[in-house]
């Protein structure tokens, strides 16, 4: 079964999960050729292990507390922060409670990139 991404105009909602955040699969909301944005459910001790993508990533923290580790740097995102990871850093997650993550990936290898932010 494909998973229904959100259609241009849809309106979905990012506020914390609260009681339900342990029944939420992590979804992405939409991926179009320079985008996608998803949220990211981490159980608290769920790691996600290093890796680096080719556009800028945002993560921002709905719910919970989760350790950034990017390049021997370690950062702690509480519910509100927002963090801003280049191009090509290599990152990994490490939820430190239960949480509920807002990420958008730029795509910049696909077809038009280039084009459409000159």
């Amino acid at each position: 079964m494909a998973i229904e991404h959100l259609s241009s105009g849809e309106i979905t909602s990012v506020l914390p999960l609260g009681d339900k955040l342990k029944q939420t699969p992590t979804m992405a909301f939409f991926k179009d050729p320079h985008l996608e944005v998803l949220r990211m459910i981490l159980p608290a001790g769920r790691h996600v292990p290093g890796h680096a993508v080719d556009g800028p990533i945002t993560v921002q923290c709905i719910e919970g507390e989760v350790s950034v580790d990017m390049a021997g740097t370690k950062k702690i995102v509480h519910p509100g922060d927002l963090l801003y990871i280049a191009a090509g850093i290599r990152y990994e997650l490490l939820a430190i409670k239960d949480s509920s993550l807002l990420v958008t990936i730029a795509l910049p290898h696909s077809p038009g990139y280039a084009q459409t932010l000159e």
